[in-house]
């Protein structure tokens, strides 16, 4: 790593590095694993009144690069979306530009429109792979979804006056899975396995406890992951079965019927390894490093200590340079292989068939899924 924090932008394929770095004051990226795009921030000092910087033009392409001296990390490309001005008595003017990750790489001028309300339906047994490969078409980019969810089979779904990326959001929180857009592809990955869209593990980042300036780790189990149950409708033999996965209390019930025991299983298990995960966080404040990613992999070593040490992945990383140098602030949580959270996963399942009398959701905390 080199000594002297440098970044390096371009707009619509233009480098303006230079006129970026002569009114420069601060950059902010945040990088998060969860269900909305990254965003970029740049604060400019806009003192000159003879030269006062123009507003920059909504839908211009920013790329951006960060790290040290002449080695520099593509942290991808964002979207103008947006700005602000401000200042103060004695003349500090300020502008601000945002932006957030481009959908699509390819078009300088254009926002797509992910946002856009569109009604239409899913027929029955359309899998996650193909809907979300009909999306990204639809908006002129490519679908990348994990092995493991791209063959589940949904059951006839309505998209009423709703838009493709909350349509998936939403899907996304019931298969505890990423979906956003982001450097020219739709989507749609399995949280906690610390993979690529292709099966392949994502690059590992060690640490010492010499390496950090800060670190905070936190377990709360006062509420354990307890017990989640999902149901199922066996039509030929006119039957609702429960699935359910974990031990004890509290029990939780997701409300959507599914077509499968393979599918009530896999929103069981989903909906577990999700609690499991979130009892145990750890944030860790360290000097700028452009390699830290969301859904990263970091080896912590015996340094930090018991409970600390071993294996996180980061599920947000916020990158800051400013006049006083580079840092890298991680929220990071224990993978779904960890003994912390497996212990919670590799429990038996329990299927069951239900009298028609017989209601799951007494005693039983329902978990809102969207369906």
């Amino acid at each position: 790593m080199g000594l002297i924090p440098q970044f390096a932008i371009t707009a619509n394929d233009t480098n303006i590095t230079a006129t970026i770095a002569a009114r420069f004051l601060s950059l902010r990226l945040n990088d998060e694993t969860g269900f909305m795009s990254d965003d970029l921030e740049i604060t400019l000092a806009d003192t000159d009144p003879q030269a006062r910087i123009a507003r920059p033009v909504t839908g211009a392409l920013l790329r951006l690069s960060l790290g040290y001296d002449q080695s520099l990390t593509d942290k991808g490309a964002f979207v103008v979306s947006g700005a602000s001005r401000g200042g103060q008595k004695g003349g500090a003017r300020t502008l601000t530009v945002r932006a957030h990750a481009a959908p699509y790489q390819d078009t300088p001028g254009g926002i797509t429109d992910f946002q856009t309300q569109v009604t239409r339906s899913w027929v029955d047994g359309t899998t996650i792979g193909a809907m979300v490969q009909t999306m990204a078409a639809a908006h002129g980019m490519t679908a990348a979804v994990s092995p493991s969810l791209a063959s589940v089979s949904l059951p006839h779904m309505d998209q009423v006056e709703e838009s493709d990326i909350s349509f998936l959001v939403r899907l996304g929180r019931l298969y505890d899975a990423v979906a956003k857009p982001a450097g020219g592809k739709l989507l749609f990955i399995a949280r906690g396995l610390s993979q690529t869209v292709g099966g392949q593990s994502l690059p590992v980042i060690n640490l010492t406890e010499s390496d950090v300036s800060r670190w905070d780790w936190d377990e709360d189990r006062r509420e354990s992951p307890g017990t989640v149950v999902t149901k199922y409708h066996v039509p030929k033999a006119a039957q609702i079965h429960a699935v359910s996965v974990g031990t004890g209390n509290p029990v939780r019930l997701l409300k959507r019927k599914f077509k499968s025991q393979a599918e009530a299983k896999a929103a069981a298990m989903a909906e577990m390894s999700r609690r499991a995960r979130g009892a145990i966080r750890l944030e860790i404040d360290m000097p700028g490093n452009a390699a830290v990613t969301a859904e990263a992999t970091l080896n912590l070593d015996q340094t930090f200590g018991p409970d600390v040490a071993g294996v996180w992945l980061v599920t947000n990383a916020v990158h800051e340079q400013d006049k006083g140098g580079y840092k890298t602030h991680i929220k990071a949580e224990r993978p779904n292989s960890d003994p912390s959270v497996s212990a919670y996963l590799d429990g038996e399942v329990n299927d069951t068939v239900l009298a028609p009398s017989v209601n799951t959701s007494a005693g039983a905390r329902k978990v809102t899924d969207g369906y």
